[in-house]
């Protein structure tokens, strides 16, 4: 994983980007909708649900800090539980940031690394933590599809192929995650193909360059792969650190529904919930704004009703993304200026 630093232009363009399209997403959205009736709906919720909305997010958030520490403990490195938090919201604040979240990662590398915790130690730690919530959600969501296919089929066009498209890229992606790990020299030749082709069509400019990052993951990958066989409890305990996060992150819809007053089964906002982020995953927008928010009401319409489902959207969406965004950019300032006063102690 290759270690970058952003810059504030850098960060200030993807603010910007992000502000944009959700300016874009709700004055679409909010066209037929009273701005008066939506702030009286606001002001009624039930403060106790928004609160546990929240308190799902923070979950969200620590079930990460608790993979990154658990892996460098295999490593016999001590990250503090605040500061294992803190590169946690880095990784929160600048996926949502960046287009299909690609700066989270090598963000929080930096950070790591800034800390003293090793270039290889930290790569692989965030590596492996990614690679075990890609699979997570990829079998969580396949398992709701599952169990709700008759359901998924009587959506929409646009949201049946979306969830075609994430299924694909989430299953791609997972899969070549898993044939590195188990064989790396046998995936080497169908990424270098796919390199090739990028070089073609003009996407991939520098070659060589390409080439060598993707041999460098190939063998991070393998390494790391090779190493986690030794602890097979620490993979489990990752996939359960995993299935629990997205719990908690899926269950912020029904926070917001019950905080609205509106009564709901909680097993039916999971499987909307893990439906809709396979969907969007895969969309290459920051945050995945205006794609969650339009598959948000989409799905939600036929079991709320468009009315509350719009209100339902604006309260969780508020909580889970934009509210936490602010809270993750103030975590991350922190994180810029407050370095550790030693460097990462062995255990």
């Amino acid at each position: 994983m290759e270690q970058k630093k952003m810059n504030w232009k850098e960060m200030s363009i993807g603010l910007c980007l992000v502000a944009a399209l959700a300016w874009l997403t709700f004055h679409v959205l909010l066209g037929s909708h009273s701005v008066q009736t939506l702030g009286s709906t606001f002001m009624r919720a039930d403060i106790r649900f928004v609160c546990l909305g929240f308190a799902c997010m923070f979950l969200f958030v620590n079930c990460e800090a608790a993979n990154i520490r658990l892996l460098m403990r295999t490593f016999r490195k001590k990250v503090p539980y605040w500061r294992s938090l803190s590169y946690a919201f880095a990784d929160f604040y600048f996926s949502a940031i960046t287009p299909s979240a690609t700066g989270g990662q090598p963000m929080q590398l930096y950070y790591m690394v800034r800390d003293g915790f090793g270039a290889a130690h930290s790569s692989f730690s965030l590596l492996a933590t990614a690679a075990a919530y890609q699979m997570t959600v990829l079998v969580y969501g396949c398992i709701m599809i599952g169990t709700n296919l008759t359901f998924v089929m009587g959506q929409g066009r646009i949201i049946r192929l979306l969830l075609i498209f994430g299924v694909l890229v989430n299953g791609f992606c997972s899969g070549l995650i898993l044939l590195i790990i188990l064989n790396g020299l046998l995936a080497e030749k169908p990424m270098l193909f796919m390199v090739g082709g990028l070089c073609r069509t003009g996407i991939i400019k520098n070659r060589k360059r390409a080439v060598q990052k993707v041999e460098g993951l190939i063998d991070e990958y393998s390494r790391g792969g090779a190493y986690l066989r030794q602890y097979p409890l620490v993979v489990v305990r990752m996939f359960i650190h995993g299935a629990l996060q997205l719990t908690a992150l899926y269950m912020v819809p029904y926070c917001a529904c019950r905080a609205l007053g509106i009564s709901a089964a909680a097993e039916q906002f999971l499987a909307l919930q893990a439906i809709l982020s396979l969907a969007v995953t895969a969309v290459p927008l920051p945050g995945s704004v205006g794609a969650s928010e339009g598959g948000f009401l989409a799905l939600y319409r036929t079991l709320l009703g468009a009315g509350q489902s719009f209100s339902v959207m604006l309260l969780s969406r508020g909580i889970s993304f934009y509210a936490m965004l602010c809270v993750s950019g103030l975590v991350t300032a922190f994180l810029q200026f407050a370095r550790r006063g030693k460097a990462a102690s062995a255990v």
